[in-house]
């Protein structure tokens, strides 16, 4: 055989082989394409579930604090009736002590909704702790006087700092 015909054979093999090469990678993508997609699929449908067990663990939690106001007449005065905060006695420690169970659940559900960001209801819950701060002399006091301990709660507030005093922003308009 002739150094020519060695020539071509080789060419012909390494021709060959890069299609066949190049073939091999596109069957590889499309199936790593379509495990992406899959998994991005996956993905989707497990921060939907995510966000509904952890909206639902707080909306749970909001219920057990709404049966404690129960329990005692006028007690949801105090969050949604703009009834101050009683002056001293067993009653302003009873309002106190669900006053901070209240707004632990607000907080909650306002850290929810800030670390499952495909949530829709994240607009609605910001819009109710603005709404219940408005409406309880109680939380306003809570919030003033420990800043500290609901930090995600202040975050719904605009123009809150840490140290500033409360202002509650006036009511969003209806749509």
């Amino acid at each position: 055989m002739s150094a020519e015909a060695v020539g071509a054979l080789v060419a012909g093999l390494a021709l060959a082989l890069n299609a066949w090469s190049m073939f091999y990678l596109a069957r590889q993508t499309r199936t790593a394409t379509r495990q992406t997609v899959v998994a991005v699929e996956q993905a989707k449908v497990s921060n939907a579930v995510a966000a509904a067990a952890a909206n639902d663990t707080v909306l749970r939690s909001l219920r057990e604090v709404h049966a404690m106001m129960l329990q005692h007449e006028g007690m949801r005065a105090y969050f949604y009736g703009d009834k101050p905060l009683p002056g001293d006695g067993p009653e302003r420690e009873r309002v106190l002590t669900l006053g901070e169970l209240l707004a632990d659940v607000l907080a909650s559900g306002v850290h929810v909704h800030e670390r499952i960001p495909d949530s829709e209801s994240a607009g609605p819950w910001a819009d109710y702790c603005r709404h219940t701060i408005r409406s309880s002399p109680v939380l306003r006091h809570l919030l003033h006087d420990h800043p500290a301990w609901w930090p995600t709660l202040l975050s719904v507030l605009p123009g809150q700092a840490p140290n500033a005093g409360l202002r509650v922003p006036p009511p969003t308009p209806a749509r």
